[in-house]
């Protein structure tokens, strides 16, 4: 198995600031949700051996710059994103309004015109400023140098990238960024792996207490984040589908007005306000539509569903292993999986995520 990984390291800015667009995504998004429970993962933090938590205490202050980074920029680009596909409906609606003499049509033209140069505007600085390549490259970085510890043990020329030496053991070759080769090769200077001894069987045994804990750890996250996505898919669908059938049931009374208006029906219902949702509503179910796509959320959703299973599978095996599991290699050929699983899921998302770019059109 061959794993290439792009090498270029992300640029660290002077100072890492709060998003701006990211009140936006958060409140459609938690609006879109609500009622839906979630858990709370704080609590599934692992328990760290001493030499592991010292350990990760050193990657810790790095990682988190780029664990900032991700949280800015993929906060920024999502409600970026979610505001352009949300935004494009009400200059429709400027249009509808001034197609039925609703309000001044100077006004409303002037105000839908303010909107569509808005959303290019917010579409060439999110372009621009390359928030989305960003966002995946911080996020990738931090989640690599996140999971350091979890090798550490295994490594046996600690002045090189640890999971390419590791991999290179098992007969692989897995190329990670720069930033973690620089990140394993201080920590050799520091001499910071110096305790992770699996012949010391105390030490052992906390490892594989942590191991266990990171697992179910995760496990808990995917099966969140899938369950997340799945109900955001489902009700974006389901709201679609419901403008979809009054559209539907909008211009058929339209077409019907000679019928309504002698049953009485126009009275509450005028053909001003229906022509008014034949025009908003399927603009409104297109804009959930494009947001639903930028986000992939069902391959999101899919994605991590599969992971949990497999990181499931492996937290078992790891649990059923032999007391000799550490000196016959079969705890590192099981930890390393998991951590194959673990870098993999990173790529697999970050590849899904470039696979949909930004368009100003949808």
């Amino acid at each position: 198995m061959t794993t290439d990984r792009n090498r270029n390291s992300t640029h660290l800015p002077a100072h890492v600031t709060r998003p701006r667009l990211g009140w936006w995504h958060s409140f459609w998004r938690t609006a879109l949700l609500v009622g839906h429970g979630h858990q709370d993962l704080a609590v599934l933090s692992p328990s760290m051996p001493g030499p592991i938590r010292d350990l990760t205490v050193l990657i810790e202050t790095r990682r988190s710059e780029f664990a900032a980074i991700a949280r800015t920029r993929g906060a920024d680009y999502k409600g970026g994103y979610w505001m352009m596909y949300l935004v494009a409906p009400l200059a429709v609606l400027c249009s509808a309004l001034a197609a039925v003499a609703i309000g001044s049509g100077r006004v409303l033209a002037g105000i839908e015109f303010v909107m569509i140069v808005a959303i290019l505007l917010l579409f060439m600085a999110m372009r621009h400023g390359g928030w989305q390549e960003r966002w995946i490259r911080a996020r990738r970085t931090s989640e690599h140098l996140r999971y350091l510890p979890l090798v550490a043990p295994f490594v046996r020329n600690r002045t090189v990238n640890w999971y390419e030496d590791v991999a290179a053991h098992h007969g692989m070759r897995i190329i990670v960024d720069e930033e973690v080769t620089r990140m394993c090769l201080w920590l050799a200077q520091q001499d910071a792996a110096r305790s992770l001894r699996l012949d010391d069987r105390a030490f052992c045994a906390e490892y594989l207490t942590y191991v266990d804990a990171l697992l179910r750890q995760q496990i808990a996250y995917h099966a969140n984040n899938s369950d997340l996505e799945h109900a955001l898919s489902w009700r974006i669908s389901l709201t679609s589908s419901i403008f979809f059938g009054v559209t539907i049931l909008a211009t058929a009374l339209l077409f019907l007005e000679s019928l309504t208006a002698s049953l009485g029906i126009d009275h509450y219902l005028s053909p001003r306000m229906l022509r008014l949702c034949a025009t908003v509503l399927p603009a409104i179910g297109a804009g959930l539509r494009g947001v639903l796509a930028q986000g992939e959320s069902h391959r999101v959703a899919a994605l991590s569903e599969g992971m949990a299973i497999r990181l499931a599978q492996l937290r078992d095996q790891i649990a059923k292993l032999p007391p000799t599991a550490a000196e016959s290699g079969e705890l590192e050929s099981l930890v390393w999986n998991a951590v194959q699983e673990l870098l993999s899921e990173a790529d697999t998302w970050m590849r899904l995520q470039e696979s949909v770019p930004l368009s100003v059109a949808g």
